[in-house]
């Protein structure tokens, strides 16, 4: 992937950025029991990417590290793409480097959140793994090991606090995401949009001239795939550009939905886009997720929601279909505040080490150099999980925007896993891809063209279940 850009994160509540703001314009259908399973067992001694400043300390720690450690451990995820390419046994040489006695085989899933599910049902599981998200806090202990406390940590990591549970933490981040949009810019360019929108209606707007002025699909929902409608919630707290949102939520009882709201802000784009048959593909239940990343790369298709992970994907089906990987842009969701755009920065997977599992040591050791040392964040163009360490070139172009990237702020203790509480009492549950969730719902109501009294009813829908488990659960 690229090299990094050569800059400091700031600290905590706000990563990065300032500059000028642009004017408006005027995985995965598969079969759950599919997995790829290979084994790393090279002993190379080519220490793993640069981390930047943030990397020397835990490079030191390398140094002082149980090298004594033997055995073999298994480790589940969800990139098979990286399997079958050999950056997973590539990157291993770099653990191999400083435990040369440990063997490390990987199992990877195409429908990873399935097959997982079925597999917590008994301890086996794995060694090490990326962490559930289904899991409650609650019952992270009873799944995982703890890697010491959150007040220890935190100092270190970024997004802990969704793993906590009685103050210890059960994963750690293998990097982050910004929340935002992929934009193909020729395509964009193409249709006459010579500034990127800061309003939701500038937005439309840009997806109509795409639509008038270009044969590109101007958004593709990717619907079949299932989880990829769950994206539109990573844009709710950029929406907001407040790092507090969700703690007010709670502590102010305020609802999801209320006109201008950020909830509102985001469904209600993903609603008007889905309702008009001009601005998505003709045929929303058969959209092919890997097929979407040539045919983006090829003009094809205009904009996708999408978090900052994908951009090196694009960017190397663009290489192999023989496009320009520059034309793979990245913009934040379009709902300026006071005048400024925001993005919000969230961890991709955790990594979690099993409570069962027989070789323990070996597995914390080796989360710890996957999180800390093995470049895979750097390479996928993911944010670090070190707090400290450098940003990552694909998420350059938010500086000559003025974005302003933030990290979601903790929840007081009182607070602590509440909203997932909540989410799952209510069955609202905002992640959530199930048939029945609000986001379904609103996408099918839309693809029916059953307008906007369809849209206000599940959002009232919405508005009492949380409300009726907030209050429950919060008194």
């Amino acid at each position: 992937m690229n090299s990094q850009m050569k800059k400091t994160a700031a600290a905590a509540a706000a990563l990065l950025m300032a500059c000028s703001v642009f004017a408006g314009c005027g995985e995965k259908t598969t079969d759950n029991t599919d997995s790829t399973t290979t084994a790393a067992t090279t002993k190379a001694a080519d220490a793993s990417a640069d981390n930047g400043d943030a990397a020397d300390d835990t490079t030191a720690d390398a140094a002082e590290a149980d090298t004594d450690l033997s055995g073999t451990i298994k480790v589940l995820h969800h990139r098979t793409d990286r399997d079958q390419d050999g950056t997973m046994a590539k990157l291993t040489e770099g653990f191999n480097a400083i435990y040369p006695n440990v063997t490390v085989e990987y199992q990877s899933f195409t429908n990873y959140v399935d097959d997982i599910a079925t597999m917590l049902q008994s301890d086996n599981y794995g060694d090490a793994l990326m962490t559930p998200q289904a899991i409650k806090q609650a019952e992270l202990p009873n799944f995982f090991e703890s890697f010491g406390s959150f007040s220890d940590l935190d100092s270190k990591y970024y997004w802990l606090k969704d793993y906590v549970a009685d103050g210890q933490v059960y994963a750690l981040p293998t990097g982050g995401t910004a929340s935002g949009l992929l934009y193909n810019k020729k395509v964009w360019a193409d249709a006459g949009i010579t500034s990127l929108p800061t309003t939701t209606d500038e937005f439309i707007n840009c997806l109509q001239q795409i639509a008038d002025k270009t044969d590109a699909i101007p958004y593709y929902t990717n619907y079949a795939a299932g989880w990829t409608i769950t994206q539109w919630q990573s844009l709710v707290l950029s929406a907001a550009g407040d790092a507090e949102y969700n703690v007010k939520l709670l502590s102010e009882k305020n609802e999801l939905f209320s006109d201008g709201s950020p909830y509102d802000a985001v469904y209600g784009t993903l609603f008007r886009i889905y309702s008009d048959p001009a601005l998505h593909e003709e045929d929303p239940s058969t959209t092919d997720w890997e097929g979407c990343k040539p045919a983006f790369a090829q003009g094809k298709i205009g904009t996708m929601v999408l978090g900052s992970w994908a951009i090196s994907q694009f960017q190397e089906a663009a290489v192999n279909a023989g496009e320009d990987p520059a034309n793979v842009g990245f913009m934040p969701f379009p709902n300026s505040v006071n005048g400024k755009l925001y993005s919000a920065s969230s961890n991709d997977y955790m990594m979690s080490v099993n409570k069962n599992s027989a070789n323990k040591d070996a597995a914390m050791a080796y989360v710890r150099w996957f999180c800390d040392e093995s470049g895979y964040a750097q390479n996928e163009g993911m944010i670090s999980g070190l707090k400290g360490a450098a940003m990552p070139e694909t998420l350059s172009a938010f500086e000559d925007l003025g974005v302003e990237l933030f990290v979601e702020a903790a929840y007081p203790d009182d607070l602590v896993g509440k909203f997932d509480e909540i989410a799952k009492d209510s069955e609202v549950d905002p992640w959530g891809d199930a048939t029945t969730n609000f986001k379904v719902r609103m996408a099918e109501a839309a693809f029916k063209g059953e307008g906007e009294d369809a849209y206000k009813k599940i959002c009232d829908d919405v508005n009492a279940a949380w409300d009726a488990s907030r209050d429950k659960i919060l008194g």
